[in-house]
């Protein structure tokens, strides 16, 4: 997933170009539909995924479900393997911990940065997305895992965009959405990681409306820490 958390589609100036578009648009719901079916359970860890069958369920041929695989390859969701299919990624106790420990250094940064460059807009929409969250959670429901995955990407994204910093963002835009998945693995104890999360982002959201880079920095670091003793 990309931190823009949508990618523009090639504009329409002819046939070719409405060609182009048609087929983003197919890729984009062919990997909306491989990401959900992760998520929800409907594929599991180490299970193949092949064009075929995507293209069937989605309604749309192989050529962008290729491409779908390939992106959710990059964000980590699936492992190519041969022609026209894919594995669904399975992740040891030693891969989370490097996963969480890389995120919490380059998102700690971030927050130190994003300290005295966020907008006051930027923090109005992390607070929005932390309400909804925490609205979720209170409701429950079949949908709550998916909720948390949107509502918990978007606030890391507003707060990588306010650093200000490409290097940042493109460091860890493969590495946002790769931790839900291991949040699934322990969907028992999702409840209480979730209210663990609520007011870490709300210790998060103090210190950036403080400007004070170092403890905005130490809040992401012990927020991202705690999810990864949590999950290994």
């Amino acid at each position: 997933m990309t931190l823009t958390n949508s990618t523009q589609a090639p504009a329409k100036t002819d046939s070719g170009s409405k060609d182009a578009t048609e087929r983003f648009l197919a890729s984009g719901r062919a990997y909306n539909y491989i990401r959900d079916a992760i998520y929800g359970g409907l594929f599991k860890p180490g299970q193949i995924v092949t064009e075929e069958d995507v293209a069937e369920v989605v309604g749309v041929s192989r050529t962008p479900v290729r491409e779908a695989l390939r992106r959710a390859s990059a964000d980590g969701f699936l492992e190519l393997e041969g022609f026209r299919r894919a594995r669904v990624a399975t992740f040891t106790d030693e891969d989370t911990k490097d996963i969480f420990e890389i995120r919490a250094v380059l998102e700690s940064l971030a927050a130190e940065r994003a300290a005295t460059r966020i907008s006051a807009e930027e923090i109005e929409r992390m607070e929005k997305l932390t309400d909804a969250l925490e609205e979720a959670t209170r409701a429950g429901g079949t949908s709550l895992f998916r909720q948390f995955a949107e509502f918990n990407n978007g606030f890391h994204i507003v707060l990588l965009k306010a650093s200000r910093s490409r290097q940042i963002q493109q460091a860890l835009e493969h590495l946002i959405e790769i931790p839900l998945i291991l949040h699934k693995r322990f969907e028992g104890t999702l409840i209480g990681n979730l209210e663990r999360t609520i007011r870490h982002h709300r210790a998060i959201i103090t210190a950036l409306k403080a400007r004070d880079p170092k403890w905005a920095y130490a809040e992401v670091m012990v927020h991202l820490m705690s999810a990864r003793s949590s999950l290994v």
